[in-house]
């Protein structure tokens, strides 16, 4: 069995539950994330938590179902996208760290042909994830900035 990892770690955001509202909040990511153009839910009445399921479209990879195989409210999610011979697993985590957390983003990949896919894509999933690191963090600060607009209550 092939097993093969990237993992990326975000410089501190100085507040924990922005963070994981930034963070957990994957339908949103097409809004703010370059490297996520589309997030659909398969249930989209369902909330996100272990079990659910979303069609993600990335610039360059396609589409691939991905569906969280473990959810822990302000801490983290992992999910996991299969195809004939790999199973890719994303992990999201938030590390408690002095001054914040810090956003600890992994892929890996598994299988028999998890080396052909590492071959293939590691470089580009590189640039990905520690582009979603610094996206992260940016989109915490834009969401702290005084001058935002406050969301209107419907």
């Amino acid at each position: 069995m092939w097993y093969m990892s990237i993992v990326i770690t975000s410089s501190t955001i100085g507040d924990p539950g922005l963070a994981w509202r930034v963070l957990s909040g994957v339908r949103a990511w097409p809004d703010w994330l370059p490297t996520v153009t589309t997030v659909l839910p398969e249930v989209p009445d369902a909330p996100d938590g272990t079990g659910a399921a979303y069609r993600v479209e990335q610039p360059r990879l396609g589409a691939a179902r991905w569906e969280i195989t473990d959810w822990r409210d302000g801490e983290g999610f992992t999910w996991v996208s299969r195809r004939p011979g790999v199973a890719t697993t994303g992990t999201h985590e938030l590390i408690e760290v002095p001054g914040g957390v810090q956003a600890r983003l992994g892929i890996s990949w598994t299988g028999p042909l998890a080396w052909l896919v590492r071959a293939a894509y590691a470089g580009l999933t590189r640039r990905y994830v520690e582009t979603e690191a610094a996206a992260i963090v940016a989109r915490c600060e834009d969401e702290r900035r005084p001058d935002r607009p406050s969301p209107t209550v419907q």
